[in-house]
């Protein structure tokens, strides 16, 4: 398989992925509240501009430079991008000792175009495959979450007063009011912990960290608690 061959078929395979996950996104946000879905719609493009920021450095600086610095044949998925036809692209390599007993190698990527004319594209080479690698690995990451095959889920976080250490509340001073005010201002504490964890609930299934299902169970065992 040619590298333009692959290029193609990694060019198909990115779109028809996106589209898909663009879907998914517009049908998510179409079942949130309507003053609700320009703010959830921001919070999912804010976390997928954040998740690919982090690929990118991965992908340019780990993969295309750390490694491509070792086995360059992992590079040369850009060269159809930085050196199109009719131009050919070539690798230089040359080994020098810097100290008796140490070795190092230069390499460097040149375009050899139909004029005869040299230009060196190891930037963009390095750039180019840093891009590819980066795309297809938040690609994967989107296919593995909840807005692709749902393999990855994320469960919400345990919001039952179980979590609390057995002494917190023995722990808690007296304050010496009567029987009845001690059960009103227990009440009143307990409706407020109600609130502020339905709040809490809420705000982990905007932003996407937990589906409908697992929202819908939880917010009825809270409930429940009234």
């Amino acid at each position: 398989m040619t590298l333009d061959l692959l290029l193609r078929w990694i060019a198909w395979f990115l779109l028809g992925s996106w589209a898909f996950f663009a879907l998914r996104i517009l049908l998510y946000t179409s079942e949130q509240p309507t003053g609700a879905r320009a703010q959830a719609l921001r919070k999912i493009l804010l976390g997928l501009i954040t998740v690919a920021l982090g690929w990118c450095f991965i992908g340019i600086v780990f993969l295309s430079i750390g490694l491509g610095v070792i086995f360059p044949t992992i590079t040369m998925i850009g060269a159809p991008l930085s050196c199109p036809a009719p131009g050919q692209f070539e690798l230089f390599s040359q080994g020098y000792s810097y100290r008796p007993g140490q070795h190092g190698v230069v390499r460097e990527y040149y375009c050899l175009l139909p004029d005869g004319h040299q230009e060196t594209v190891t930037f963009l080479t390095l750039l180019y495959a840093g891009l590819l690698y980066s795309a297809l690995l938040m690609t994967v990451t989107m296919w593995l979450g909840r807005f692709g095959l749902r393999i990855v889920k994320i469960k919400p976080k345990d919001l039952s007063p179980q979590g609390m250490p057995s002494g917190a509340a023995a722990a808690q001073p007296s304050t010496g009011a009567p029987p009845s005010a001690r059960s009103a201002g227990t009440q009143t504490r307990r409706t407020g912990s109600l609130e502020a964890r339905l709040g809490e609930l809420k705000a982990l299934h905007e932003s996407g960290l937990i589906d409908d299902n697992a929202y819908q169970a939880r917010q009825t065992e809270i409930l429940k608690e009234l």
